[in-house]
């Protein structure tokens, strides 16, 4: 079987679904249902109990929070291939933050139990979807730690590192972030004032690092992004 066009050369190299055997993705892809959504309609509501679990066909979409404060926080960005939605059945929770799609987004849309029953069945998917887990939330220590002891500038790099990992694409003048960002959403995701990242980012253009256009990225120089982050030119980016 092969959904919608989709063959496992299409998934991201890092997303869950590329991790999984054809007959694993089958399996999973096979489950629930297919949903369209339009740019700015939510896929989950912070704060509802629902535990559907959802794999991103296509498209992407921004996680956010809303604090006490008022204030939304841009949590994290996905894309196809990876899973949205499969924390709060596992611990019975209502939903930490909502999701939102970034223009066109397909989705396929399965209740938890299904899921968790295909896990229980396949150990080794259940393996790469506990490593998709970790890997959240080891981004997430690396925040924390980031937002508490670095400058802006150098949280802006090392964001833009963490987000060339999941979304680089080739481009004519070096590596593209293959998602549209507008500069407030990239703000959020440091945790900085926007004229601070706009301050951080126009020093980078000038230094010929990185390239700005209207919600685009492309990063010229990848050796001094990193060194501008305060990590060694020659190491994966995440510290």
């Amino acid at each position: 079987m092969r959904l919608d066009g989709f063959s496992h050369h299409s998934w991201p190299a890092k997303s869950v679904v590329a991790n999984l055997t054809p007959e694993q993705r089958e399996e999973l892809l096979s489950l629930g249902r297919r949903w369209e959504y339009a740019a700015g309609q939510a896929l989950i509501t912070q704060g509802d109990k629902g535990t559907h679990v959802f794999v991103l066909l296509s498209g992407h979409v921004k996680v956010v929070k809303e604090a006490d404060s008022g204030r939304t926080v841009l949590l994290a960005i996905r894309s196809r291939g990876d899973l949205v939605g499969e924390l709060a059945g596992m611990d019975n929770s209502v939903r930490m933050a909502r999701v939102v799609a970034v223009g066109a987004v397909a989705a396929h849309v399965m209740p938890f139990e299904e899921f968790d029953a295909f896990l229980q069945r396949t150990p080794s998917a259940f393996r790469v979807v506990n490593a998709s887990i970790a890997a959240k939330l080891r981004s997430a220590t690396d925040k924390i730690i980031d937002f508490s002891s670095q400058e802006v500038a150098v949280r802006l790099a090392r964001t833009l590192l963490r987000i060339l990992d999941d979304h680089a694409r080739p481009a004519a003048e070096g590596t593209a972030i293959g998602i549209p960002l507008s500069q407030p959403e990239l703000a959020a995701i440091v945790g900085a004032s926007e004229p601070a990242v706009h301050k951080a980012l126009a020093e980078l253009r000038r230094r010929d690092v990185l390239s700005v256009g209207y919600r685009s990225y492309v990063v010229r120089d990848l050796s001094a992004l990193r060194i501008f982050a305060e990590l060694p030119p020659d190491i994966d980016s995440r510290p």
